[in-house]
């Protein structure tokens, strides 16, 4: 690949590590690392088209004296339907990284409670670097271990229902909140029903907590839950 990193590349990319804590993630096009070591940075994924984006990643790397740990990166295939399949099949195989006995489609995945891990880096439209919340999903494995995925991984695993549904704590008291699909709103404004249902419409925040990207904007049905995860 006939390529040389500019100073402005180099610069930009010392920042990036600089604001690294160890084990943050950081996402970059159609690629994904984690801060492992002092000056290691392991590749998670990347897209196969991404194949020369981390031959330049590896050349500033070598400069900054940094090393990248590839072995093990998950490369997505580039056609959507191979990538999907691909990454189905993968999450099938994933077990308990503790007792590595229990498969995570085998755990309680309606009981996934979502949590924020810290931050995690991106890049602007700008080219300029900025942070936000790094959400995980913690399963509790039958070992007594919790098992932390990304919401990505979660849904490969748990599917559309359990991803929009989300379990916080009011006070010591449970709650499940399910999100409503469009047709069940459009029925209960119909029909005159919208308040007598316990409907909630989710912000930033909700009673106290942070609420997950994906569920603000939404109305959920909310219910009291026992910690065994089932409705009441």
């Amino acid at each position: 690949m006939n390529w040389t990193p500019e100073d402005e590349d180099i610069e930009w990319t010392k920042n990036v590590l600089d604001s690294l804590e160890m084990n943050q993630d950081w996402m970059e096009g159609e690629m994904a690392f984690r801060r492992t070591g002092e000056n290691t940075l392991t590749l998670l994924t990347r897209t196969e088209r991404a194949e020369s984006a981390i031959e330049r990643v590896k050349q500033v790397l070598s400069i900054l004296e940094w090393e990248l740990a590839e072995d093990d990166a998950k490369i997505i295939p580039d056609d959507p339907m191979a990538a999907a399949e691909a990454m189905q099949k993968e999450a099938e195989s994933w077990a308990c990284p503790e007792c590595n006995n229990v498969r995570v489609v085998d755990m309680n995945l309606e009981q996934g409670m979502w949590e924020i891990k810290g931050e995690t880096q991106y890049v602007d439209e700008k080219g300029e670097s900025q942070s936000h919340d790094r959400w995980v999903v913690g399963i509790a494995c039958d070992c007594g271990a919790t098992v932390h995925l990304s919401p990505d991984d979660y849904y490969l695993v748990a599917g559309d229902i359990n991803f929009y549904t989300w379990h916080m704590y009011d006070g010591d008291a449970l709650y499940c909140l399910r999100v409503m699909p469009p047709e069940q709103i459009v029925e209960c404004v119909d029909s005159d029903i919208m308040e007598q249902i316990t409907a909630s419409h989710l912000g930033t925040t909700f009673q106290g907590n942070t609420v997950p990207p994906h569920m603000r904007g939404t109305f959920c049905i909310m219910v009291e839950a026992s910690p065994a995860g089932e409705e009441e």
